[in-house]
């Protein structure tokens, strides 16, 4: 683990993250609605960035994101996203046995 955590750290982190749940990285679809409004990709994670804080979040059908952590220092937020990674490994691992 680095020193230092940066917002490439924490990205990186969530797209590992997605990655293991099959989920695309982009938390919006490329086709727009038929309003032309975005497409919310639901079950993507996202890191949500807001007053020297950071957390992470989870986009719902229909728009808008449900939070999983509450806001954080950056190191703290690296390690709740590394506890879902490893949790979700855990069940992975679980399952396919």
């Amino acid at each position: 683990m680095p020193d230092r955590i940066t917002i490439k750290h924490l990205s990186a982190a969530v797209d590992r993250l997605n990655d293991m749940f099959g989920n695309p990285r982009q938390p919006y679809a490329e086709e727009r609605d038929s309003a032309g409004g975005l497409v919310a990709v639901d079950g993507v994670f996202v890191l949500n960035c807001a007053y020297g804080g950071y957390r992470l979040g989870r986009m719902c059908a229909g728009g808008g994101e449900r939070d999983l952590t509450g806001r954080n220092s950056a190191r703290a937020a690296y390690d709740l996203i590394k506890a879902f990674t490893d949790g979700a490994a855990a069940m992975a691992k679980k399952t396919a046995a």
